[in-house]
Formats: structure tokens, sequence, C-alpha cells
């Protein structure tokens, strides 16, 4: 039998996993593989392995497309080895060093392909991507925000439904996330890092800054909603799974994710989280704002949503969907494209 903390990490994230590059069959097979928590990352990795193996042998054969996609999914099982195992430096820097080694392969050949950039911000830089749909003259363009423990490249498929609406999306790792957490911690005035991504964007020229909407999921969903609130150049905002503030919920999680927002928060995760606000942003949304909740996440109950509606003078919508779990993960070939449409709606 399993220890408990690889059970409560299979529970939890079981959908995540499956909604992002993980395929129902080597979900299983890793299930069956690890017993104890110091399997996790090993496991992982050599899952990864294959997936790249198959995105070199397609390279060699001229499958550019083949070869795209591989090196995509081999780049997110490194992610799902390392995102809670920051306890253990080696294998969390090696495996980001493998994810990101990926990533830039599969840039130049997924279809639209990638283009990559960082943002110097405060003596670090940011990593992110950017994805232009093929042949629109200055798109809109969507910035979306990754979680407390996710990172850019977990955004990968929700990018690809607004892209395919007509809107460029660009994905970043801010302080606390990815490798950026070994230099720099989350911080409760985020909209401080996507400013500066903002700005990076909006100087390209290529793109329509009159027209920018910014999105998150988690973590990332209350920083959009903050950034929303002290950026006027935010025309809409989608947050996914939230909360009006996360005060108070550390010493209720999971041991192994206690454990693991070391990495991303410090050494007292609590107390960021309790400094982790919309009060006093609320009240300054005046844009779109789309919150899309589940009514079986423990994590981020639907109730945040209303208190953060409740406070918003700008047009809210607030969507529950009563089988939706955690970032509606159980439900990505649903929200996913209804996001891309509401952005494509508010942004056109």
């Amino acid at each position: 039998m399993a220890d408990r903390d690889v059970e409560v990490t299979f529970k939890r994230f079981t959908w995540r996993m499956l909604s992002q590059q993980v395929s129902p069959w080597e979900l299983d097979r890793l299930q069956e593989t690890i017993q104890t928590w110091d399997q996790w990352y090993d496991a992982f990795a050599e899952v990864a392995e294959r997936h790249f193996e198959v995105a070199e042998r397609a390279v060699a054969d001229g499958h550019m497309i083949t070869a795209g996609e591989a090196y995509i999914r081999a780049a997110l099982l490194y992610h799902w080895g390392t995102f809670l195992y920051g306890h253990d430096q080696e294998r969390f820097s090696a495996g980001m060093e493998a994810m990101n080694r990926c990533w830039e392969q599969a840039a130049p050949l997924v279809d639209p392909p990638m283009e990559l950039f960082t943002v110097p911000f405060e003596g670090v830089a940011l990593p992110g991507y950017l994805v232009r749909p093929a042949g629109v003259d200055r798109p809109p363009i969507v910035l979306l925000v990754p979680g407390g423990d996710s990172t850019k490249e977990e955004l990968y498929d929700f990018a690809t439904h607004i892209v395919a609406r007509g809107l460029a999306v660009a994905a970043f790792d801010g302080p606390g996330q990815g490798f950026v957490s070994r230099f720099a911690k989350i911080r409760p005035d985020f909209e401080v890092p996507i400013r500066a991504v903002t700005d990076y964007l909006l100087a390209r020229g290529d793109l329509d800054g009159s027209r920018l909407g910014v999105g998150g999921i988690s973590y990332g969903g209350l920083f959009a909603c903050r950034a929303a609130a002290f950026d006027d150049r935010v025309k809409a905002a989608v947050s996914v799974s939230s909360w009006y503030t996360p005060a108070g919920r550390y010493p209720n999680i999971d041991r192994v994710s206690q454990v693991a927002l070391r990495q991303y928060m410090g050494d007292d995760p609590g107390a960021v989280m309790d400094a982790i606000t919309m009060a006093g942003a609320a009240e300054r949304i005046t844009v779109p704002l789309l919150q899309v909740y589940g009514a079986l996440d423990p994590a981020s109950p639907p109730e945040h949503a209303y208190r953060v509606e409740a406070e918003t003078p700008g047009p809210t919508t607030t969507l529950v969907f009563d089988d939706g779990v955690h970032v509606c993960n159980n439900l990505h070939q649903i929200v996913r494209p209804l996001i891309g449409d509401w952005f494509a709606e508010k942004l056109r």
C-alpha cells in the first residue's frame, strides 16, 4: 500500500494531471509504481524521458508536429514530477531544467509556434511564451497567470483554446513559480510582476494593447483580479477557482502541500497566504470579470467568488459547476473553451 503522501497527492491531483498531458494508462501505471514519496520524482521523470525519446526520434524522421507534441508531453510530465518536490533541490532543479529543455525544443515545432521571452524584474528573469493566432494582424492579447504550485507550461492547453479564437496568449512564471521560485517567492502584490510583463508585451507593437485580458487559475485567478483592479490597461479578467483571501488555509492543508509551499512562498507560507487578499482591490474592478468555480472544490469554495462579486462594481459573471473540482480540471473540455469564447467576446 502506498504511503499517505502518495495517496493524498494522487487523490487531490488526478484530474489536474489527466487534463494536462498525462494519459489514463500512464497514470494507472504510475499509481502502481509509486509506493513511497521518495519514488515520486524518479517515476515521473522516467515517463517524461520516454516521451522525450519519442520526440527525438520524430525529429530525426522529419515528423516535426509529432515531435512538438511529444516535447510538450515530456515537459508536463517533468512538471508533475517536480511540482511538490521542492524539499529535494537536486531533483527539483534537474526536473525544472529538463522541463525547460523540452519546452525550448517544442516552441518552434508546435502549431502555432511559441515565441519564448524573458522579462527582467527586480534582479530576476521572468520566463514566458507568446502564441499568436495565424493570419491575424495585431491581435488582442490575453495574459495567463499560473497558480501557487503550477507553472506557465500548465497553461498551454488553456492557451490553445484562446488562440483558436483569434487572440494571442502569453503565459509566464512570476515570483514563486517554476524555476523562478529558487530566487524569488510569491508576493501578495503579484499585480506588480504582472504589470512588468504587460509592459513588455505592449511595447512590442505587434499586439493590440487596447484589447488586453488577464486570467489565472487558483492563486493566479486572484492575482488576475488584482491586475484588473490596479492596471487600467486590463479590459477583461477571468479567475478560476481562487479566493477572496486564502488567509487561514495553511494549517488545514495536507502535509505534503505544506512542505511544498515553502519552495513557492518561503519559510512562512501561512503568513504569505494570510497577506494575499482582494480587500481594497475588488472594489476597484470596473471591467468585465468572469469567475469559474467548482462546487466539489473544498480548497476554494464558491463563497469566495460571491464575496468578490459583491464588492466588484463592474459587470461580473460567476459560474459554479455543480460537479467541478479545483480549477474544474475534470470539466476542462467544457470550461476551457467557455473561457476562450468569453475572452473572444469581450476583447473583439
